[in-house]
């Protein structure tokens, strides 16, 4: 089963005052480089990551290996990240795509192993947290085409699932994403 990777950080990160994806652990690896290998140690061949705001800077962190994706429309919202990477080659030559958002530090290894346990050409799987869905999400390629569709307005993928019989799966930190300076998790390795 070959599944792609993909790590959403386009945003601007205004609330937070940067990119999300240039934020930084202490041990100095930003938080789109960890997303990345995250999921590359999850076995996702390849990892790509979406990059629009500081596109460039991003970039430069990121490891060998892990593609970067430019959304020259990203401040249209998570649509058009999504919208741009749904048809790339590489997630449509896969059986699926694995989604996760670049502000979710506390989505670990395990939690991601959980959802590509269920990764098959007609899956829709989304990772939930005390009764409510985040992310990571899978998406079978037999869904791709709609899932397109709908983020061609600029939306995400919530109207889409909500509308799915999706495979909720459990997973710790799902829902836990930094949005404001005052919600940076102080207990990052």
């Amino acid at each position: 089963m070959r599944v792609t990777g993909v790590v959403l950080a386009a945003g601007a990160g205004r609330r937070m005052g940067t990119p999300k994806g240039l934020l930084r652990h202490p041990d100095g690896t930003s938080w789109a480089a960890a997303a990345a290998g995250l999921l590359t140690a999850a076995g996702c061949e390849p990892v790509l990551v979406t990059v629009g705001a500081q596109a460039d800077r991003v970039r430069a962190t990121l490891p060998p290996g892990v593609r970067a994706v430019e959304v020259p429309d990203w401040s249209r919202g998570p649509g058009a990240g999504m919208a741009r990477v749904l048809a790339e080659p590489a997630v449509r030559a896969g059986d699926a795509v694995l989604l996760l958002l670049v502000d979710l530090p506390h989505v670990d290894l395990a939690g991601v192993r959980t959802v590509l346990a269920h990764a098959r050409p007609g899956a829709l799987v989304r990772a939930v947290d005390r009764g409510r869905p985040g992310h990571p999400v899978l998406l079978g390629r037999d869904h791709l085409d709609a899932a397109a569709a709908a983020c061609a307005g600029g939306a995400g993928l919530r109207g889409f699932l909500a509308g799915t019989d999706v495979v909720a799966v459990p997973v710790a930190g799902a829902v836990d994403d930094v949005d404001v300076p005052g919600d940076l998790p102080q207990d990052l390795p």
